[in-house]
């Protein structure tokens, strides 16, 4: 076989075993760590924590129920702060936006108009994913 092709065949199996460990890598993640923010993933999330301390420490089922007690509220307490600081951390996202695009000239300005608005997708999606069903009208700003 001529070292060219041997070489290319080598970077290409390369690649390809990359490309399945990655997958697999993001598959095992995804089963055991899920979108925490998802209404699944957050019940899960808080179950994982729950059974390890259980397990860990030996809990007693009074103690586990005081703990997931503990958990849910704090759960509503970071909800809740999510709410209130969003609107802050738009605001500063908003305001560098438009510092950087002031740096810019016109033709940068409708480059960085279209980067934006593909970083607005996603992260609506994003924002879609960890949307609870009490809250369906959550909308990106």
């Amino acid at each position: 076989m001529r070292p060219r092709l041997k070489g290319t065949l080598l970077l290409l199996v390369a690649f390809a075993l990359g490309v399945i460990g990655g997958a697999v890598g993001f598959g095992v993640y995804q089963t055991r760590f899920g979108d925490w923010r998802a209404p699944r993933g957050a019940a899960r999330f808080q179950e994982r924590i729950l059974s390890r301390l259980t397990k860990e420490l030996g809990l007693r089922p009074e103690q586990r129920q005081k703990v997931e007690a503990v958990l849910d509220e704090t759960s509503q307490e970071f909800a809740k702060l999510r709410e209130e600081i969003g609107p802050k951390f738009r605001d500063i996202r908003n305001r560098t936006r438009d510092r950087i695009r002031a740096a810019l000239d016109a033709a940068q300005q409708v480059k960085f108009d279209e980067v934006a608005q593909e970083w607005e997708r996603r992260a609506e999606r994003w924002r879609d994913r960890g949307a609870r069903p009490d809250r369906p009208d959550r909308k990106a700003p």
